[in-house]
Protein backbone atom coordinates (compact mmCIF):
# COMPACT_ATOMS: atom_id res chain seq x y z
CA UNK A 1 0.00 0.00 0.00
CA UNK A 2 1.55 3.19 -1.34
CA UNK A 3 -0.42 5.55 1.37
CA UNK A 4 0.01 5.85 4.82
CA UNK A 5 -3.20 4.07 6.03
CA UNK A 6 -4.76 6.32 8.12
CA UNK A 7 -5.48 9.95 7.44
CA UNK A 8 -6.04 12.75 9.86
CA UNK A 9 -8.81 12.00 11.42
CA UNK A 10 -10.58 8.81 11.73
CA UNK A 11 -12.51 7.57 14.51
CA UNK A 12 -10.74 4.84 16.47
CA UNK A 13 -7.01 5.05 15.13
CA UNK A 14 -3.70 6.21 15.93
CA UNK A 15 -2.86 8.75 13.40
CA UNK A 16 1.03 8.50 12.35
CA UNK A 17 3.52 11.04 13.22
CA UNK A 18 4.23 11.91 9.78
CA UNK A 19 0.45 13.05 9.39
CA UNK A 20 1.02 14.93 12.29
CA UNK A 21 3.44 17.08 10.84
CA UNK A 22 2.21 17.62 7.45
CA UNK A 23 -0.93 19.42 9.41
CA UNK A 24 1.47 21.77 11.11
CA UNK A 25 3.27 21.99 7.75
CA UNK A 26 -0.71 22.85 6.54
CA UNK A 27 -1.43 24.88 8.93
CA UNK A 28 1.92 27.26 8.15
CA UNK A 29 1.79 26.83 4.41
CA UNK A 30 4.89 25.81 4.42
CA UNK A 31 5.97 28.79 6.09
CA UNK A 32 8.96 28.28 8.94
CA UNK A 33 9.97 30.62 12.25
CA UNK A 34 7.88 32.27 15.19
CA UNK A 35 3.91 32.22 15.72
CA UNK A 36 3.26 35.79 17.30
CA UNK A 37 4.82 38.82 16.10
CA UNK A 38 6.73 38.88 19.73
CA UNK A 39 7.55 35.47 20.32
CA UNK A 40 11.14 34.04 21.49
CA UNK A 41 12.54 37.47 21.09
CA UNK A 42 16.42 37.64 21.96
CA UNK A 43 17.67 40.50 24.47
CA UNK A 44 20.65 41.06 26.17
CA UNK A 45 20.30 40.84 30.12
CA UNK A 46 19.54 43.72 32.29
CA UNK A 47 22.72 43.75 33.86
CA UNK A 48 24.98 42.66 31.08
CA UNK A 49 26.83 39.40 31.04
CA UNK A 50 28.07 36.45 29.22
CA UNK A 51 24.56 35.41 27.86
CA UNK A 52 21.34 36.26 26.46
CA UNK A 53 17.67 35.56 27.60
CA UNK A 54 15.09 34.28 25.16
CA UNK A 55 11.76 35.52 25.58
CA UNK A 56 8.22 32.91 25.75
CA UNK A 57 6.70 32.28 22.47
CA UNK A 58 6.40 29.44 20.08
CA UNK A 59 8.02 28.42 16.49
CA UNK A 60 7.25 26.29 13.39
CA UNK A 61 10.40 24.42 12.33
CA UNK A 62 10.52 22.71 8.73
CA UNK A 63 11.63 19.05 8.82
CA UNK A 64 15.00 19.41 6.67
CA UNK A 65 16.09 16.42 4.26
CA UNK A 66 13.36 13.77 4.35
CA UNK A 67 11.82 15.82 0.68
CA UNK A 68 8.55 15.32 2.75
CA UNK A 69 6.25 18.08 3.70
CA UNK A 70 6.38 17.96 7.34
CA UNK A 71 6.78 20.40 10.07
CA UNK A 72 6.92 20.78 14.21
CA UNK A 73 5.46 23.00 16.33
CA UNK A 74 7.21 23.92 19.47
CA UNK A 75 6.08 26.02 22.33
CA UNK A 76 8.52 28.00 25.12
CA UNK A 77 6.07 29.15 27.86
CA UNK A 78 8.95 30.37 30.34
CA UNK A 79 11.43 33.08 29.46
CA UNK A 80 15.16 31.22 29.35
CA UNK A 81 18.62 32.14 29.49
CA UNK A 82 21.82 31.42 27.07
CA UNK A 83 25.33 31.04 27.62
CA UNK A 84 27.26 33.27 25.23
CA UNK A 85 31.07 32.05 25.11
CA UNK A 86 33.71 35.37 25.77
CA UNK A 87 35.92 36.42 22.94
CA UNK A 88 39.54 35.89 23.46
CA UNK A 89 42.33 38.10 21.98
CA UNK A 90 42.76 36.58 19.00
CA UNK A 91 39.43 38.70 17.42
CA UNK A 92 35.63 39.39 16.82
CA UNK A 93 32.96 35.91 16.57
CA UNK A 94 29.53 35.80 15.71
CA UNK A 95 27.14 33.22 17.11
CA UNK A 96 23.62 32.24 15.66
CA UNK A 97 20.85 31.87 18.45
CA UNK A 98 18.11 29.32 17.14
CA UNK A 99 15.60 26.99 18.48
CA UNK A 100 15.89 23.52 16.87
CA UNK A 101 14.40 20.06 17.17
CA UNK A 102 16.78 17.53 17.66
CA UNK A 103 14.19 14.10 16.62
CA UNK A 104 16.88 10.77 16.57
CA UNK A 105 13.79 9.17 15.08
CA UNK A 106 13.44 10.96 12.20
CA UNK A 107 16.67 10.31 10.12
CA UNK A 108 18.80 12.41 12.21
CA UNK A 109 21.74 11.32 14.27
CA UNK A 110 20.65 13.12 18.08
CA UNK A 111 20.74 11.38 20.73
CA UNK A 112 17.54 9.59 22.54
CA UNK A 113 16.47 11.26 25.48
CA UNK A 114 15.93 9.72 29.16
CA UNK A 115 12.63 9.43 28.96
CA UNK A 116 11.54 9.27 25.08
CA UNK A 117 7.76 9.93 26.01
CA UNK A 118 8.56 13.62 27.64
CA UNK A 119 11.68 14.14 25.74
CA UNK A 120 13.35 17.20 25.11
CA UNK A 121 13.57 17.00 21.67
CA UNK A 122 13.85 20.49 21.05
CA UNK A 123 16.56 23.10 22.37
CA UNK A 124 17.99 26.59 22.28
CA UNK A 125 21.21 26.81 20.66
CA UNK A 126 24.41 28.70 20.03
CA UNK A 127 25.73 27.95 17.05
CA UNK A 128 29.29 29.41 17.32
CA UNK A 129 31.71 31.44 15.27
CA UNK A 130 29.70 31.72 11.80
CA UNK A 131 30.57 34.17 9.41
CA UNK A 132 29.96 37.85 9.73
CA UNK A 133 26.70 38.94 8.92
CA UNK A 134 25.19 35.59 8.61
CA UNK A 135 21.17 35.65 8.55
CA UNK A 136 20.09 32.09 8.83
CA UNK A 137 20.99 29.00 10.35
CA UNK A 138 20.52 27.46 6.67
CA UNK A 139 23.71 29.46 5.51
CA UNK A 140 25.70 27.35 7.65
CA UNK A 141 24.16 24.34 8.02
CA UNK A 142 21.08 23.22 5.24
CA UNK A 143 20.10 20.19 7.00
CA UNK A 144 18.81 21.83 10.11
CA UNK A 145 15.56 21.72 11.34
CA UNK A 146 15.86 24.71 13.35
CA UNK A 147 14.69 28.45 13.17
CA UNK A 148 17.37 31.24 13.78
CA UNK A 149 15.94 34.09 15.99
CA UNK A 150 19.08 36.33 16.23
CA UNK A 151 23.12 36.62 15.88
CA UNK A 152 25.06 38.00 18.64
CA UNK A 153 28.49 39.68 17.18
CA UNK A 154 31.33 40.72 19.87
CA UNK A 155 34.40 42.13 19.47
CA UNK A 156 37.56 40.80 21.00
CA UNK A 157 37.90 40.39 23.95
CA UNK A 158 34.59 40.77 25.12
CA UNK A 159 32.84 38.58 27.74
CA UNK A 160 29.35 40.62 28.29
CA UNK A 161 26.68 40.83 25.88
CA UNK A 162 24.81 44.44 25.17
CA UNK A 163 22.00 45.13 23.37
CA UNK A 164 23.45 46.95 20.35
CA UNK A 165 25.74 43.20 20.21
CA UNK A 166 22.18 41.57 19.12
CA UNK A 167 20.76 41.21 16.27
CA UNK A 168 16.80 40.24 15.38
CA UNK A 169 17.01 37.85 12.70
CA UNK A 170 13.07 36.30 13.77
CA UNK A 171 10.92 35.35 10.92
CA UNK A 172 7.03 34.98 10.88
CA UNK A 173 6.01 31.63 10.01
CA UNK A 174 2.85 32.50 8.57
CA UNK A 175 2.60 36.59 8.40
CA UNK A 176 -1.04 38.37 7.81
CA UNK A 177 -1.71 40.88 6.14
CA UNK A 178 -5.10 43.08 4.95
CA UNK A 179 -5.17 45.05 2.16
CA UNK A 180 -7.90 47.39 1.08
CA UNK A 181 -8.54 50.51 -1.57
CA UNK A 182 -9.96 54.21 -1.35
CA UNK A 183 -10.83 56.01 -4.40
CA UNK A 184 -11.55 59.72 -4.18
CA UNK A 185 -12.70 61.16 -7.95
CA UNK A 186 -15.22 64.23 -8.65
CA UNK A 187 -15.10 64.97 -4.68
CA UNK A 188 -13.42 68.52 -5.80
CA UNK A 189 -16.21 70.48 -7.18
CA UNK A 190 -14.61 72.92 -5.03
CA UNK A 191 -11.16 73.10 -5.84
CA UNK A 192 -8.68 72.71 -2.99
CA UNK A 193 -5.27 74.29 -3.33
CA UNK A 194 -1.66 73.33 -2.01
CA UNK A 195 1.35 75.94 -2.09
CA UNK A 196 0.22 78.82 -0.33
CA UNK A 197 0.65 77.72 3.09
CA UNK A 198 4.15 77.07 3.59
CA UNK A 199 4.55 77.23 7.64
CA UNK A 200 1.91 74.38 8.92
CA UNK A 201 1.00 70.82 7.37
CA UNK A 202 -2.50 70.65 5.84
CA UNK A 203 -4.86 67.64 4.82
CA UNK A 204 -4.74 67.59 1.01
CA UNK A 205 -6.61 67.17 -0.73
CA UNK A 206 -9.34 67.73 1.59
CA UNK A 207 -11.32 64.94 2.55
CA UNK A 208 -8.55 62.45 2.02
CA UNK A 209 -8.38 60.88 5.63
CA UNK A 210 -10.32 57.61 6.65
CA UNK A 211 -10.85 56.10 9.42
CA UNK A 212 -10.11 52.12 9.83
CA UNK A 213 -10.20 49.35 12.27
CA UNK A 214 -6.74 48.07 12.76
CA UNK A 215 -6.91 44.02 12.94
CA UNK A 216 -6.21 43.09 16.95
CA UNK A 217 -3.25 41.18 15.30
CA UNK A 218 -1.66 43.91 13.13
CA UNK A 219 1.64 45.01 13.97
CA UNK A 220 2.34 47.40 11.39
CA UNK A 221 0.60 49.36 8.53
CA UNK A 222 1.74 50.88 4.89
CA UNK A 223 0.02 53.41 3.34
CA UNK A 224 0.42 54.22 -0.27
CA UNK A 225 -1.53 57.14 -2.29
CA UNK A 226 -1.21 57.89 -5.52
CA UNK A 227 -2.61 60.96 -6.43
CA UNK A 228 -3.60 61.79 -10.50
CA UNK A 229 -5.03 65.28 -12.61
CA UNK A 230 -3.77 67.70 -9.98
CA UNK A 231 -3.89 71.45 -12.01
CA UNK A 232 -0.95 72.96 -12.09
CA UNK A 233 -2.42 76.61 -13.60
CA UNK A 234 0.27 77.99 -15.15
CA UNK A 235 3.96 78.80 -15.15
CA UNK A 236 4.56 79.48 -11.56
CA UNK A 237 6.74 77.00 -10.18
CA UNK A 238 4.76 75.13 -7.59
CA UNK A 239 7.09 73.14 -5.01
CA UNK A 240 6.44 71.65 -1.50
CA UNK A 241 6.22 68.30 0.20
CA UNK A 242 3.50 65.25 0.60
CA UNK A 243 3.64 62.71 3.35
CA UNK A 244 1.08 60.20 5.03
CA UNK A 245 -0.14 60.20 8.25
CA UNK A 246 -1.48 57.44 10.98
CA UNK A 247 -3.03 58.71 14.02
CA UNK A 248 -0.40 60.84 15.39
CA UNK A 249 2.69 59.49 13.57
CA UNK A 250 3.73 61.63 10.39
CA UNK A 251 5.63 59.47 7.36
CA UNK A 252 8.51 59.97 5.03
CA UNK A 253 8.44 63.49 3.33
CA UNK A 254 8.43 63.14 -0.70
CA UNK A 255 8.75 66.21 -2.49
CA UNK A 256 6.44 68.00 -5.51
CA UNK A 257 7.44 70.26 -8.28
CA UNK A 258 5.65 71.94 -11.15
CA UNK A 259 7.00 74.37 -13.31
CA UNK A 260 4.78 73.99 -16.67
CA UNK A 261 0.90 74.62 -16.54
CA UNK A 262 -1.10 71.41 -16.78
CA UNK A 263 -1.78 68.15 -14.90
CA UNK A 264 0.31 66.33 -12.84
CA UNK A 265 0.37 62.87 -10.54
CA UNK A 266 2.20 62.83 -7.07
CA UNK A 267 2.73 59.90 -4.80
CA UNK A 268 3.71 59.29 -1.18
CA UNK A 269 3.91 56.39 1.20
CA UNK A 270 5.24 55.27 4.25
CA UNK A 271 5.59 51.92 6.12
CA UNK A 272 4.58 52.19 10.24
CA UNK A 273 4.71 50.47 13.13
CA UNK A 274 0.92 50.39 15.11
CA UNK A 275 2.31 50.63 18.78
CA UNK A 276 -0.09 47.81 21.08
CA UNK A 277 -2.66 50.06 22.28
CA UNK A 278 -3.35 51.00 19.00
CA UNK A 279 -4.17 47.65 17.55
CA UNK A 280 -7.69 46.44 17.32
CA UNK A 281 -8.58 50.18 17.13
CA UNK A 282 -10.06 52.86 14.77
CA UNK A 283 -6.70 54.32 13.54
CA UNK A 284 -7.14 57.28 10.79
CA UNK A 285 -4.91 57.57 7.90
CA UNK A 286 -4.37 60.91 6.18
CA UNK A 287 -2.70 62.81 3.11
CA UNK A 288 -0.71 66.29 4.34
CA UNK A 289 1.15 68.66 2.36
CA UNK A 290 3.22 72.04 2.67
CA UNK A 291 4.17 74.38 0.75
CA UNK A 292 7.63 75.77 0.11
CA UNK A 293 8.75 78.87 1.20
CA UNK A 294 9.40 81.94 -1.01
CA UNK A 295 7.43 79.85 -3.76
CA UNK A 296 4.27 81.00 -5.13
CA UNK A 297 2.88 78.18 -7.57
CA UNK A 298 0.51 76.13 -6.34
CA UNK A 299 -1.42 72.82 -7.36
CA UNK A 300 -4.71 72.24 -7.29
CA UNK A 301 -7.61 68.98 -6.67
CA UNK A 302 -10.44 69.89 -8.47
CA UNK A 303 -12.85 67.98 -10.64
CA UNK A 304 -10.41 65.96 -13.09
CA UNK A 305 -8.34 64.98 -9.74
CA UNK A 306 -8.38 61.21 -8.72
CA UNK A 307 -7.28 60.04 -5.59
CA UNK A 308 -6.31 55.89 -4.61
CA UNK A 309 -4.61 55.12 -1.34
CA UNK A 310 -4.05 51.69 -1.09
CA UNK A 311 -3.71 50.41 3.25
CA UNK A 312 -2.37 47.52 3.80
CA UNK A 313 -2.24 46.25 7.67
CA UNK A 314 0.23 44.06 8.27
CA UNK A 315 2.37 41.40 11.06
CA UNK A 316 6.24 41.07 11.33
CA UNK A 317 8.68 40.51 14.33
CA UNK A 318 7.90 43.02 17.14
CA UNK A 319 9.20 43.40 20.92
CA UNK A 320 5.86 43.50 22.11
Amino acid sequence: MAWDGVPWFIENTVTSEETLRLIAEVAAAGGEGIVGPADLLVTALDAPAAAVQVGPGAMIARRQGIGLAQSYAARMPTTEQVSIEPTGADGPRSDLIIARVEDPFGGELWPEPEDPAIGPYVYTRVISDVPPGTTSIHDVDPTSTAVTLARVDLEASTGSVTAAMVTDLRQMARPRSQSSRHYLYRAWETPDELGPITDVWEEFPLGASWATVAPAWATHVSVHVFVTGLLHPDATTARGMLRVTCGDQAGAQHPFEAAQAGRIAVQTGHEFVLPPEERGQVVRIGVEGIGTAGVTGLLRADAGTVLCAEITYSQAPVVA
